[in-house]
């Protein structure tokens, strides 16, 4: 009887499995196609891939400032120099970045020490975190969202050819594609262990999931959302075990951190010295109008209200667009301003009418952890592009289960229902949106290799920052102290001592006190008017970007003009009114 009752009880199991699959079918959940196409199709998406990245490198560090501040931090560590700045006047000043980024670059630093023709091999590991984006990414949506083949690899596909984030690997040395990939790995480490948790010993998955969090929090402090995020999945899905190990492991892994932060945070006069948002703590950042702009003033609760406002209307109205299809979205913009904000508008209610659909049949750890970041990234006094981009493969999930949603809708009130039909216009959606991002990748790599003239904007830019850094380096003596807008560039390609002129004009007896002869003007930063009482000297002016090197003592012989190119023949260029081809090519906007 026994033997009866079970073999009764299998037929029942697998008739329940038999059912789900056949519903699975009906909606269009073929999971798998035939072995040799899925091996096709993958190898074509790794091609592309490899095409466009390294294609796409370039020689560019450090416009971002952010990513000289990395470089330079992994050149004080791979030196043996410590986690210090060792661009400032004085030694030991701890930097408030978290440091795990700098650590991966510490390592290709020691591999390759000269500077900066190691800058390739910092930007290799942006580029295989994007190659791991889209490997995770496919599993994730494959495995745990049960998509078909071509969608889940369409939605990995369109992410790591999305142009915004080929321009952060292979442009910059951003932390960005490392936090994302380690962000993916947890969310899709912390989905495995709900999955056995109730079966199996799920330890392991809650520490290994401790680990990558804790990871992503030393990478991103905006991680802080992802550490909520999983210990409340966690607690919800009623595995209270698996819940402690992670908050433990994150204890343990972070705390060390954290107490020498706090046990070594930069002094008032440190922060003086030094000046800039590298040594400023991120409550500092959040309430001043402007994140690292100590000239931007304290913001009031007001203006909290209106940046949250003014964020959130942003994100829907232009950076939804730049995850999907950012130069789609740039070219309908520059023909129609009102026509891209609406196009935007219209795949933001999308993404919002998706995730919906997909919180109210279940909640998984990306809904709690979508949501979460986003009001970190609104509340944030800083533009959001770059900081919604880790979540594009999330927000292009949404968007096609939005359009899923309204085309299930629309053969409804037909009367012409089709389950398959819906996958099929998703699967045409997502991969229209790859072939547009191919296409503008390709103008833009076209535009990298072509005649000099033709060549994106930045890079030419660049061209003008190397020469002036080179005029620094032959003409001004090592030791003076040279106060910049991006003092990790020019520490870099100088070898001077550098500091940040917070506010010059009111702040120059300050910061002036290591012996400050000179201020540098680098491309890509935010400079606030600068005057000075008994006026000033301009010793090198570059020709298109008004790069300058000032001389600040108005009683100096002036020998150093003589040596620069003549600053009165050298006029400012105004770029043109017209669409910028590199920036609409990758689809930038608010990037240099």
């Amino acid at each position: 009887g026994r033997a009866r009752a079970m073999a009764k009880s299998n037929q029942v199991e697998v008739a329940i499995e038999e059912r789900a699959n056949e519903g699975k079918q009906e909606r269009g959940y073929e999971v798998m196609p035939r072995r040799g196409l899925a091996i096709l199709s993958g190898a074509g998406v790794l091609l592309l891939f490899l095409l466009t990245y390294l294609l796409s490198l370039d020689r560019v560090v450090g416009m971002f400032v952010d990513d000289a501040w990395y470089v330079m931090l992994a050149k004080a560590l791979a030196t043996g120099q410590g986690y210090t700045l060792i661009n400032s006047p004085s030694p030991g000043i701890l930097p408030l970045y978290p440091p795990a980024f700098p650590w991966l670059l510490s390592l290709a630093y020691r591999l390759a020490p000269q500077f900066p023709q190691n800058v390739w091999l910092f930007k290799s590991i942006s580029i295989a975190a994007m190659l791991g984006v889209g490997i995770v990414s496919y599993h994730y949506f494959l495995h745990y969202r049960g998509l078909t083949h071509y969608v889940a690899l369409g939605i990995a596909t369109a992410t790591v050819v999305s142009p915004p984030l080929v321009f952060f690997a292979t442009t910059t040395v951003m932390a960005e594609c490392v936090f994302m990939l380690t962000q993916l790995l947890a969310i899709a480490v912390i989905e495995r262990c709900v999955r056995v948790g109730k079966r199996g010993r799920v330890w392991h998955y809650a520490l290994l999931g401790a680990t990558l969090a804790s990871f992503a929090f030393l990478t991103r402090s905006i991680s802080f959302a992802l550490i909520v995020a999983a210990f409340v999945y966690l607690v919800k899905e009623r595995l209270l075990r698996a819940a402690l190990i992670f908050a433990v492991g994150v204890v343990l892994f972070l705390g060390p951190w954290m107490f020498h932060v706090r046990r070594h945070a930069p002094t008032a006069e440190q922060r003086m010295e030094q000046g800039g948002l590298i040594v400023e703590h991120y409550m500092t950042h959040f309430w001043r109008k402007q994140a690292g702009e100590a000239y931007s003033g304290t913001a009031s609760v007001k203006d909290i209200s209106a940046r949250i406002l003014r964020n959130t209307v942003r994100i829907l109205r232009s950076e939804v667009g730049a995850v999907l299809a950012a130069p789609l979205t740039q070219l309908i913009k520059y023909k129609s301003p009102r026509g891209g904000e609406i196009f935007v508008f219209i795949l933001s209610m999308l993404a919002i009418v998706g995730f919906l659909s997909v919180a109210r049949e279940r909640v998984t750890l990306a809904e709690i952890v979508v949501p979460l970041s986003l009001a970190i990234i609104v509340a944030w006094p800083w533009s959001p592009q770059r900081f919604v981009l880790p979540l594009a493969p999330f927000i292009i999930f949404y968007i096609l289960i939005g359009l899923q949603v309204v085309h299930s809708l629309y053969r409804r009130l037909r009367q012409t229902p089709n389950p398959r039909a819906r996958w099929v216009t998703a699967g045409i959606v997502i991969w229209c949106a790859v072939a547009i991002n191919t296409l503008s990748n390709g103008m833009y790599i076209l535009s990298l290799h072509g005649p000099s003239a033709e060549r994106p904007g930045r890079v030419r830019n660049f061209d003008e920052a190397e020469a002036m850094f080179k005029w620094i380096r032959e003409t001004i003596p090592k030791e003076e102290v040279i106060a910049t807008f991006n003092p990790a560039l020019v520490h870099l390609y100088t070898g001077h001592k550098t500091i940040f002129p917070d506010n010059p004009t009111d702040n120059w007896g300050e910061w002036a006190r290591p012996g400050v002869r000179y201020l540098v003007f680098t491309p890509w930063h935010r400079e606030p008017a600068f005057s000075r009482p008994g006026g000033y000297q301009i010793v090198y002016q570059s020709r298109n970007q008004n790069l300058r090197v000032v001389d600040l003592d108005p009683h100096r012989v002036d020998t150093l003009s003589r040596q620069s190119p003549s600053v009165s023949s050298l006029k400012r260029q105004r770029p043109g009114r017209g669409l910028d081809y590199a920036s609409a090519a990758v689809g930038i906007d608010s990037y240099p």
